[in-house]
């Protein structure tokens, strides 16, 4: 056969195939058009089902991508725009979740359905209305899965500061699904609001073994290395969060950012190369190419970026910093003065709103206090109250008060925010405040008039009555006798129990054999008071005896830690038995722990401040301690300062020169208080 002819014979079974791929072709496109024109309900029924399998494991991006095929498919379908709802209240977008909720309603989603979500997403946000509690059981009955019932609750007591709440819920769940990635995430969402972070990064870590698509675990770990500068990390969960979500307009903001900070600014601006060719890129975008553009030293392109933004209504202070230093930069320095007021001008309002926050988790009844945050922030005093719409949060409290008898009530009402349901030092306000709340376990009582340090019963209820001057423990006095003794008797029996606890666990860890009695005795050797100080008849000073109390001051080494005008000394770095900051009491502007009164100033030289670095003066005579009273009162100075806890943190850990509190030191700074004096 000659050689033309074995070619065109071997031609044609590829033209035959060629035919044939057109063919199928043509006959599957034939078959998708009416498919196309009557089935396009059934295309995003089916788009909905990927849908919802995403959403099973968190994968939220993925899901909004397939319901976006959903709405194309079928625009008018009311269950695609409620599973939108679901998506934006899991990942915290309030005003998209309430658009596509009525968007949902309009759209005919039945209204037990709408309702359900309304609930699940007022609770979410801390807004436990009367009844939420037990809507919780009967969400589940109505078919709303454990998990969304769950979230929203532990999230919503979170945001309200009712930790032991969530907690509870927490380790239902955990039982009930103990290998569950979302059980694992929420607990490192936990973990961080208590201000755990290395417990929070575990949980995180364990939720993204057991689920690598679990979106929210992964931004929250990309977050949590960030902002402990581990940025390599972070750019690793970045990288992934951008590849399971890459329409994601946060992940491509995240991972630009990290980029940035590390310095890979031409990586970074390509991250953003899409969404910033827009014609209204978002202003999100817009501010991070600016700041990608000012790290680059193109100033003019970095203010044409930030001008693409509203900055007379920004106030995050990346948008205000970097407007700040590029109008700096570009010599207009009023306008960049203009920012960093408003920068400053936030940070106060923070400080504020967080001292606020703290003082209504202490005392609920502090109308001024919730007035004030109210007028500051709205949303934050409905949070921090734990009150409803309906304003029936005081009435619950009311009534509370009424009820309560018991020790445990009692101190459950009043003491618990702080100190913690077991009196551990850790409740729901702790964090807030500084100092932070005592452990009365094993903590030491500050102020006792014994000579072993253990503080009496009348030690107790002196300090329930009268508060602590300089911290956020309250005056009590709106109490009857009877319960700051009944008070005074449940901090007794929580020593007591923490002791043992500890010493317990002492004996177990060194595996010694652990005998009852012998336990029992050594409780009771640290938990008895001791000889109570009998204080001396102190009479009225005199310029001689302040004189004297001077020398006895500096002979005694008092200057070293308050300073020789009683201002406090920085040389050294001081702690408390926890390892906390434990600063020396500025004697002229502080108002005194335990009082001005001479017999209480007397006490705390004598037997010191246990669990203090202030010792204990045994050693010196009655007359020597008298005329040191009459020397410190005599540096006591009016008007008292009244520092924020935010204030009395800053000055416990900057040194003078570079304290804001400090920075002034003939003037008291006199901020609106709690009745506590915080």
């Amino acid at each position: 056969m000659p050689p033309e002819e074995r070619s065109s014979q071997a031609a044609r079974p590829k033209r035959f195939r060629r035919w044939r791929r057109i063919a199928i072709g043509a006959v599957v496109l034939l078959a998708m058009v009416p498919l196309w024109l009557f089935g396009r309900g059934i295309l995003a029924a089916w788009a909905r089902r990927m849908a919802a399998r995403r959403m099973s494991v968190w994968a939220i991006s993925e899901a909004q991508g397939w319901l976006a095929w959903s709405a194309r498919l079928d625009p008018g379908e009311a269950e695609t725009e409620w599973m939108q709802a679901v998506c934006f209240r899991r990942l915290g977008e309030v005003d998209r979740w309430g658009k596509a909720l009525q968007s949902a309603q309009q759209k005919g989603t039945p209204s037990p359905r709408i309702q359900q979500e309304a609930k699940l997403g007022l609770i979410q946000s801390g807004q436990l209305y009367d009844g939420a509690e037990l809507d919780f059981d009967a969400l589940i009955e109505a078919g709303v899965s454990q998990d969304e019932v769950a979230t929203a609750f532990v999230r919503g007591y979170l945001v309200g500061e009712q930790g032991q709440k969530a907690k509870l819920i927490l380790d239902a769940w955990a039982t009930a699904g103990p290998e569950e990635a979302h059980v694992a995430y929420m607990r490192a969402f936990y973990w961080r609001r208590m201000g755990e972070p290395a417990r929070a990064e575990t949980e995180l870590q364990n939720a993204l073994a057991r689920q690598p698509r679990h979106e929210l675990a992964r931004a929250a770990l990309a977050e949590l290395y960030e902002n402990q500068d581990r940025l390599d990390r972070a750019l690793e969960q970045h990288v992934a969060l951008a590849a399971h979500a890459p329409q994601r307009e946060t992940a491509q903001l995240g991972l630009a950012r990290v980029l940035r900070k590390l310095g890979r600014l031409d990586e970074a601006r390509a991250v953003l190369q899409s969404p910033a060719a827009r014609p209204e890129p978002p202003a999100g975008v817009a501010v991070e190419m600016g700041q990608i553009e000012l790290e680059s030293d193109n100033y003019e392109e970095a203010r044409q970026w930030l001008e693409q933004t509203d900055l007379d209504r920004a106030e995050d202070d990346a948008t205000l910093s970097a407007a700040a230093s590029t109008f700096a930069l570009a010599g207009q320095i009023t306008r960049a003065e203009a920012y960093c007021a408003r920068i400053a001008a936030a940070k106060d309002r923070m400080v504020r709103l967080l001292d606020l926050q703290s003082r209504l988790a202490v005392d609920p009844r502090d109308r001024q206090a919730a007035e004030e945050l109210g007028r500051l922030s709205p949303q934050s005093v409905m949070m921090a109250a734990g009150a409803s719409a309906s304003g029936t949060g005081q009435g619950r409290e009311d009534r509370r008060r009424r009820t309560a008898t018991s020790a445990p009530e009692l101190y459950e009402l009043h003491c618990a925010a702080c100190h913690g349901a077991d009196g551990n030092g850790n409740g729901r306000a702790a964090r807030h405040l500084f100092p932070r709340p005592r452990d009365l376990r094993t903590g030491k009582s500050r102020l006792v008039s014994t000579l072993n340090g253990v503080p009496t019963p009348g030690d107790l209820e002196a300090v329930i009555r009268l508060g602590m001057p300089g911290t956020a423990m309250r005056a009590f006095d709106d109490l009857s006798e009877d319960q700051r003794t009944r008070l005074a008797g449940e901090v007794m029996r929580m020593n007591r129990e923490g002791i043992r606890a500890q010493l317990v666990d002492v004996l177990r860890r060194e595996e010694e054999e652990i005998d009852e009695d012998e336990v029992d005795g050594v409780v009771r050797l640290c938990t008895t008071p001791g000889e109570v100080v009998r204080v001396p008849p102190i009479g009225p000073a005199d310029s001689p005896a302040i004189a004297r109390g001077r020398d006895v001051y500096s002979r005694l080494g008092c200057d070293n830690c308050h300073g020789e005008d009683g201002r406090g000394a920085w040389d050294t770095p001081l702690f408390d038995d926890k390892s906390r900051p434990s600063p020396p009491r500025d004697l002229a502007r502080d108002p005194f722990k335990g009082g001005h009164e001479p017999e209480s100033i007397y006490l705390r030289v004598y037997v010191g401040m246990p669990g203090t670095p202030h010792p204990a003066c045994y050693n010196v005579s009655q007359d020597q301690l008298i005329d040191l009273v009459h020397y410190c009162r005599s540096l006591s100075q009016e008007p008292k300062r009244t520092l924020t806890n935010h204030q009395r943190s800053l000055e416990a850990t900057t040194p003078p020169a570079a304290s804001t509190v400090s920075a002034q030191p003939k003037q008291a700074i006199v901020a609106p208080s709690a009745s506590s004096g915080a």
